[in-house]
């Protein structure tokens, strides 16, 4: 494991996310400026998800990269236009600058998942888990300084943070290893038929994806409203919860990282988001810390099977590692953020808490599907190809 880049890279992976989500700890003042509704401001959310359906033609394009020049671009895209969100004028606007940034946002991660498994060694999982923790911690991180920091100067002011993003994709040009080692030269059809021959496997995983997705985006999204319709500001509803929620991710994420490498990968899975279930429904029942307590519970359980599923998948297609990336990714989160409009016009009419009390029944048929998982050994995966 080259560990100096590895952190290099995960640095870069938390300041991308870090602009791919600032929009849901201010989604109450974007709200408030142009006058949504729930379903308004969770067409919003799905901007940035449909942006991630791309992510397959970028891993694609990724893969026949002999430099990892999306990486680089991706990262600026991220830090110019989701700044933009604070200055916008009128909700077309938004629209736009968080489709561009959504569009930087799935450049960078397929080439960014593949350099990170090269510099993990032996050791995928845990150092994919490690690569994801920086997208994780961002999620966290976020809305703690994001929502003081529009509280005291507003958010006409958020372009400034553009800079740190731009500066920091200097330094990513400089000092990380930017060839690809496996430049994919083979046709699109020859392709397609490797991905055929684990089609079985790719589909669960990807519908597994997409199933807790729906509920951890739905809860990431729809924190803040919730908070706000319990009584917080909108500087506490932005704050305190989602920053529990995500950063819990990061250790759930970790964890499961670590022991994926040593024990068999699909209890983990499974496991994890069946508990999920209980602890985010007692969330919406609990006030005070001990809803929080639960909330931290379910963010960790629900996010935590990110980096398992996305090495198992890259050991299936080692030659097509950024496109075996983008799908239990990009493509998988965006398919599932179709869902946020739907969640919102339900909380216009029987209020958000009611709304995510269904959302959070969704794991149980998820973790029933996740029971045919592919466990991600070495052995099964080759009996899946032959």
């Amino acid at each position: 494991m080259q560990k100096l880049r590895l952190f290099l890279l995960t640095l870069s992976h938390f300041t991308t996310d870090t602009y791919a989500t600032m929009l849901a700890p201010v989604l109450p003042l974007v709200i408030l400026k142009l006058g949504l509704t729930n379903a308004s401001a969770g067409v919003l959310g799905t901007v940035m998800s449909l942006a991630s359906l791309s992510q397959p033609l970028m891993g694609l394009w990724a893969d026949r990269m002999r430099r990892r020049y999306l990486l680089i671009a991706g990262i600026a895209m991220a830090a110019i236009f989701g700044p933009l969100l604070g200055v916008a004028p009128s909700y077309w606007i938004v629209v736009l600058v968080l489709g561009l940034c959504g569009i930087g946002v799935s450049a960078f991660h397929p080439q960014s998942f593949s350099l990170a498994g090269d510099l993990s060694g032996n050791r995928r999982s845990f150092g994919l888990a490690l690569f994801i923790f920086g997208g994780t911690m961002a999620l966290g991180v976020t809305p703690l300084w994001i929502t003081a920091y529009a509280d005291r100067f507003g958010l006409e002011m958020l372009p400034i943070v553009t800079i740190p993003g731009l500066i920091l994709a200097l330094i990513v040009v400089r000092l990380l290893p930017l060839d690809n080692p496996r430049v994919q030269t083979q046709d699109l059809a020859a392709t397609w038929s490797a991905l055929a021959k684990h089609a079985g496997p790719l589909s669960i995983i990807i519908l597994v994806v997409i199933l807790r997705t729906v509920t951890s985006l739905a809860f990431g999204t729809f924190l803040a409203v919730l908070g706000q319709e319990r009584g917080l500001t909108a500087r506490e509803a932005g704050s305190i919860p989602m920053s529990i929620y995500q950063t819990s991710g990061v250790v759930g994420t970790l964890v499961a990282g670590y022991l994926a490498d040593r024990v068999n990968s699909r209890p983990l899975v499974w496991g994890s988001i069946l508990l999920a279930s209980p602890a985010l429904y007692a969330y919406l029942i609990f006030d005070g810390w001990l809803g929080l307590l639960f909330l931290g519970l379910g963010g960790a359980l629900i996010l935590s099977s990110n980096s398992v599923l996305v090495a198992v998948a890259q050991k299936m297609f080692p030659e097509n590692a950024a496109l075996a990336s983008s799908l239990p990714l990009g493509f998988s989160w965006g398919i599932a953020g179709l869902s946020l409009p739907l969640v919102g016009y339900a909380a216009d009419h029987i209020g958000m808490a009611e709304t995510l009390k269904y959302v959070a029944l969704l794991p149980i048929p998820t973790a029933a599907l996740a029971l045919f998982l592919p466990s991600g050994s070495r052995k099964e995966i080759a009996e899946g190809s032959s």
